[in-house]
């Protein structure tokens, strides 16, 4: 990663376990500049300016700007300790701050409120301190629809204003409009007219920055940008929303490893990141049902989303919590806010919930992930000799120089081509997602088809990842 919060990672061998977790930084003991990210070589990942592998662990951070000074450094402490190095934070018209100003005048995209953008300066500056990058969303889609029409020249001139502003930011990254369908109420494809005002915005901050900052979009649910975005030459990595169910599979619509694996066989070849899974702890099918009583996204539905999504080849992954990513202050100490009252069942005071299970747990996969030389890696269905599954059963595989990693979301057992694999000599490990401890599983047999059972009892939250490495 780029000289990552994770650079170091702590690998500790009692007898057969190892703890691989990654030394936090020390926060704000850093101002210097963060090294410019770009996409790598083989058009997968994402690298530093120096070619450091660079692993997207993102957050949705996107209310941000309404929390006080003294809030943003609690908040950035504790994700940087949790090794989080990119937040999203949506800066567009409805986003007051913490002193209740607007960021336009007079609703205004071209006339900035300079108090509100100096508070945006100051959480853009102390994310770099605690080496995390800031994907800043200036406008959602909707918001673009209500303050430019069709008038692509003006939103052109928007992203000229808004990209020169943070051009010398390393560290801000661009998603170029949230939901950027909601500009046609969530229909696809978006007009051609509609489509010629975000491409505008985007090309201006792209022409504002000289091309040297990332950009991507952040669609609505269950879709990728590259829907209606992917031959852009301004496009540097596909986002996609998979979206608030916790198995979409069972709406009959795709699971975030297919949409991934769609964009993977995309040409040309682009990293993609899955920008906004199930957040934890929001009530099953939300935007859907639109009930707060149905079964809770908890840890494991958060980890099966993360582990999917990267194993089926995307570059990074972002997680989220329900009531974090507004900020959710509750207005008594029995409130949950509803649908109809704007939220999705928002329960908990926000600052309570930065060190939830899943939040924690998203380090072990940074870590696992930054183990190995990522940047070869492939997913690789073809190991499984046993059938990969669908829905929260689906079994992902991905192999890399030297290894070869496989994630059994459910802890069942696991059959694996051996050959396919090449090697005379090998040893496997069982890695645990939620503490990041590897189990030696022995040397194993590198012909035929090879049985491999996880650990614990098959179900809900007995994740597992099969480690097997090459010995010489």
């Amino acid at each position: 990663m780029f000289q990552s919060l994770l650079a170091c990672i702590l690998a500790v061998s009692l007898s057969a376990e190892r703890t691989l977790v990654p030394l936090p930084p020390s926060p704000g003991s850093s101002s210097e500049r963060l090294p410019r990210l770009k996409v790598s070589a083989n058009g997968r990942f994402l690298v530093t300016e120096r070619n450091r592998p660079f692993f997207w662990l993102g957050d949705t951070a996107w209310w941000l700007p309404g929390v006080s000074p003294a809030d943003v450094e609690l908040y950035l402490d504790k994700r940087a300790r949790n090794g989080f190095n990119v937040i999203q934070v949506h800066c567009g018209r409805p986003v007051k701050d913490y002193a209740q100003r607007l960021p336009y005048l007079n609703d205004d995209p071209l006339s900035p409120n300079e108090d509100y953008w100096r508070n945006i300066d100051s959480i853009v500056e102390r994310a770099a301190s605690r080496r995390i990058y800031v994907a800043l969303a200036p406008l959602w889609g909707e918001e673009y629809g209500r303050l430019f029409g069709k008038d692509a020249d003006r939103a052109g001139r928007f992203g000229r204003w808004i990209g020169a502003r943070y051009a010398a930011r390393s560290n801000v990254l661009w998603i170029v409009s949230g939901e950027y369908d909601s500009i046609n109420g969530f229909r696809v494809p978006i007009s051609p007219e509609q489509k010629a005002v975000l491409v505008a915005a985007a090309r201006g901050i792209r022409e504002a920055t000289g091309g040297k900052r990332l950009m991507t979009l952040h669609p609505g649910v269950p879709r990728t940008s590259s829907q209606d975005f992917h031959d852009q030459a301004w496009l540097d990595l596909n986002m996609l929303q998979s979206g608030h169910v916790i198995d979409f599979t069972a709406y009959n619509q795709p699971e975030n490893y297919d949409l991934i694996a769609h964009d993977y066989a995309l040409r040309p070849v682009k990293p993609v990141v899955d920008g906004e899974p199930i957040y934890e702890d929001t009530p099953d099918a939300i935007w859907i049902d639109r009930r707060i009583d149905r079964p809770r996204a908890n840890d494991a539905a958060v980890r099966r989303k993360a582990y999917w999504s990267v194993f089926a080849g995307a570059c990074g992954h972002t997680y989220g919590h329900n009531d974090v990513y507004g900020f959710y202050v509750p207005p008594s100490a029995s409130a949950i806010l509803k649908p109809e009252e704007g939220g999705s069942g928002n329960r908990s005071l926000w600052k309570t919930c930065l060190d939830s299970p899943g939040a924690v747990q998203m380090r072990f996969l940074r870590a696992l992930i930054e183990s190995h030389p990522f940047l070869s890696q492939t997913p690789d269905q073809t190991l499984l000799a046993s059938d990969p599954g669908a829905g929260k059963e689906h079994v992902g595989a991905l192999r890399g120089e030297g290894y070869a990693l496989i994630y059994s979301p459910l802890g069942r057992p696991i059959r694996v081509h051996m050959n396919a694999l090449h090697w005379r000599r090998a040893h496997a490990s069982w890695f645990d997602p939620r503490t990041g401890k590897r189990t030696s599983a022995g040397k194993v047999i590198t012909t035929g088809d090879q049985a491999f059972d996880p650990p614990g009892s098959p179900g809900d939250g007995n994740d597992w990842v099969l480690e097997v490495v090459r010995s010489r």
